[in-house]
Parts: C-alpha cells; sequence; structure tokens
C-alpha cells in the first residue's frame, strides 16, 4: 500500500503520554541489557477505514532532554558528543512512508484476524536519518470514560547505533564492548482519536 494514498478522509489520532512510553535497551559489556526511556515525545497519528484502518501518516517527535536510563552519570555520558550530542541535536524523529498489515500466507479470511503490522520510514537522529523497519502490534479500540475513543499499539524495531554516527568504540581489557551496537525499541502507545474539524 502506497503510504501517500489519501482516497479516504483522514482520522486524526494524538498520543497519550501518560498511557504511553518509549524505551530503548541495548547490551552492556555484552552480558546484560540496559535500558532506558524518553518520557518526552509526541507523536500523530492518521488512519483510514474503520477499526483503525490503515495507517497513512505516522510522525514521532522525540526529546533528548528526557531521556532517562535512571543512572545521572550514564544519561550524561549518552547526552554528550560521544553519542546523540543532545545539546546540537535536541531530538530525533521518525517519519513513516509505508504501512502494511498482517495477512496469512497464502491469503485466508483468517487473516482479517491479524493484528501485527510492518512500518517502514525514516529515523532521523544526530543529524543522520536511515530507512528503518518496524512490527508491530493493534491492541485493538476502547471507550474511555469520558468518550474519547483509544487504540493501543505496541512497535518494536532494532538498529545500529552505528548508523547514526554514535560510533564511540570503549572496549574492555578483554576486547569486549562496553556497549553493544545494536539498540532495540520498544514504543507501548496509547492514542486518543480526536474530533473531526467542525
Amino acid at each position: 500500500m502506497d503510504i501517500n494514498s489519501k482516497e479516504e478522509a483522514a482520522t486524526k489520532w494524538s498520543v497519550d503520554p501518560i498511557h504511553s512510553e518509549l524505551a530503548f535497551r541495548t547490551r552492556h559489556i555484552m552480558i546484560t541489557t540496559v535500558t532506558g526511556r524518553i518520557s518526552n515525545f509526541e507523536l500523530e497519528v492518521q488512519t483510514t477505514g474503520s477499526d483503525f484502518g490503515n495507517v497513512i501518516s505516522l510522525q514521532l517527535k522525540a526529546y533528548l532532554d528526557s531521556l532517562s536510563t535512571d543512572h545521572g552519570p550514564r544519561d550524561k555520558h549518552l547526552m554528550s558528543q560521544d553519542f546523540l550530542d543532545a545539546k546540537k541535536f535536541p531530538y530525533l524523529e521518525f517519519q513513516s512512508v509505508d504501512f502494511e498489515k498482517g495477512g496469512m500466507s497464502p491469503p485466508s479470511f483468517l487473516g482479517a484476524l491479524r493484528r501485527d503490522f510492518k512500518i517502514q520510514g525514516l529515523l532521523s537522529i544526530k543529524g543522520l536519518s536511515r530507512m528503518v523497519n518496524l512490527n508491530g502490534e493493534f491492541g485493538g479500540l476502547a471507550t474511555d470514560l469520558v468518550g474519547d475513543v483509544r487504540a493501543g499499539l505496541t512497535v518494536r524495531g532494532r538498529i545500529s547505533r552505528k548508523d547514526f554516527g554514535l560510533d564511540w568504540a570503549g572496549v574492555l581489557h578483554s576486547g569486549k564492548l562496553i556497549v553493544s551496537d545494536e539498540v532495540d525499541i520498544v514504543g507501548n502507545i496509547q492514542l486518543i482519536k480526536q474530533a473531526p474539524p467542525a
């Protein structure tokens, strides 16, 4: 499906930051996993069709001054020129270019029950932009106590930090990397359906 196809009227959704999180995980000295979060981010989604339908646009902007791994010295290092250089590049961005619902292979009526999807988009970190592929799961729709329609998504992906200029390469005496190149990204997202313009 062409992400730019907008024959149907688009429905807009905005993130509920209280019920959403954006996290990343990487290996430390290749034996354990360290998790961090970016708590301040904006996310807008446009869809067509019923039951969340097709995603025609997904735009994310995440502010790096809200990054935390629950360890001040490590956070300071991540924000430095060795990694994110957050003073010069205060946020990261993602812009979708293609969305594909999961389905059965070969095609089957059971495919309608599948809730997985794939998103391809342009991720920009530290002034460098790269195409990345993300896997996701649609958690469903619900109407809250005040009548707002909400949608839940979980999105996962893996990137190489070196692709974005985060190429600090500290090593132990044994030769093991202190921080792995691969970084896992996880977004647990709750969206609120926006009323159409009057």
